[in-house]
């Protein structure tokens, strides 16, 4: 029996800060590596990611990846791509995308791989329609991000969920945030973990406090994330603002409610992290919160900046033990869709037909 070439892939993350995308691109590094899919990271020497990578056994290819029209950085990476026989680039954000077309350029033979994170449009200049005929393959993190990109052509484009490591929040120890807060067992926390910014819907949150303290007076609100919160703690004083924390899972393990209030979520990873750690979730229902959430059996949606609805999500839950209990339940169970195992598979797969080994 004739053994199947292995795939080999070179991941391309040319980011100097350490958030989800890195994250992501982190973990999908790792996990197709464990899968068997020959893996290489592009990054910049010293990097979060580059230490990271190094630490865990991924090997590296240091680039100075400067901007999108780094040709120099492009030249590099066709080059090595031709030497070490790479079959696919992948890329993860817009200036990636440049390098990645560019190195096709120079490296024909080369099939370019990009994921879509973000709703934003994508640019429709002469260049940017170049940008895209060298692309391969697009890989959308949602279905609403698909229905988002309108400049490729649909049967170029796949949905390939994002993943997370379900056993890390499961597993994470309970009591740490009340022990902090000081706070009885009988407490209710309800809380927001992101990035603060208005189209998170942290507003809509802390308009819906007063009605759901007129039905559940033993309740604290929490919100964990970097970001500009001055006119929202001026908002609403009920409301503890810990600023952005490390141990995420722990502080997700003591949740009762999870809110998911963005407007038009492209995903949410975060809404996924909740329900791994256990926490029932109440989401605005658009955008990728709408795909992961099933109203009524896995979380409550509400309509997008409807304080009044999400009020009531909120106290159907907390007075009603049976029925939180039976979303929490099917919550967690429903999200082990979404692992990185599942995640990293399914991106093989379309490596695989892109390169016709399907």
């Amino acid at each position: 029996m004739v053994q199947a070439t292995p795939i080999k892939v070179m991941q391309i993350n040319s980011m100097k800060i350490w958030r989800g995308g890195e994250v992501h691109v982190f973990l999908l590094c790792q996990q197709l590596i464990s899968i068997g899919v020959s893996t290489v990271l592009a990054c910049r020497s010293g990097s979060p990611i580059d230490q990271k990578a190094k630490d865990a056994n991924i090997p590296v290819f240091n680039l100075p990846l400067k901007n999108t029209i780094d040709f120099k950085s492009a030249w590099m990476l066709a080059d090595y791509c031709r030497k070490n026989s790479i079959d696919i680039i992948h890329a993860h954000n817009g200036r990636d995308y440049w390098l990645a077309g560019l190195a096709k350029f120079f490296n024909p033979k080369l099939k370019v791989v990009i994921t879509r994170h973000i709703l934003g449009p994508l640019k429709n200049t002469i260049l940017h329609r170049w940008l895209y005929k060298k692309v391969d393959q697009v890989l959308a993190v949602s279905e609403t991000v698909k229905n988002a990109i309108t400049l490729i052509p649909p049967e170029k484009i796949a949905v390939v969920y994002n993943g997370i490591d379900t056993e890390e929040f499961a597993a994470a120890p309970a009591g740490t945030l009340r022990q902090e807060l000081d706070l009885a067992a009988t407490t209710k926390i309800v809380g927001m973990v992101g990035k603060v910014h208005p189209s998170k819907g942290h507003r809509t949150l802390l308009q819906s406090i007063p009605q759901i303290l007129t039905e559940c007076p033993d309740t604290v609100f929490i919100v964990v994330g970097s970001g500009d919160s001055v006119q929202l703690q001026q908002m609403n004083s009920d409301v503890l603002f810990l600023g952005e924390r490390n141990n995420v899972p722990e502080i997700m393990k003591d949740l009762d409610v999870f809110v998911m209030a963005s407007r038009n979520e492209p995903f949410g990873l975060v809404t996924l992290e909740a329900m791994a750690a256990g926490a029932t979730i109440v989401g605005a229902n658009s955008g990728g919160t709408a795909e992961i959430i099933v109203d009524g059996e896995t979380g409550l949606l509400f309509p997008p900046d409807d304080s009044a609805r999400l009020a009531q999500a909120v106290i159907r839950i907390l007075t009603d033990s049976k029925f939180d209990g039976k979303l929490r339940e099917n919550g967690s169970n429903a999200v082990h869709k979404y692992t990185i195992v599942n995640m990293a598979a399914n991106t093989k797969k379309i490596y695989q037909d892109v390169l016709g080994r399907g």
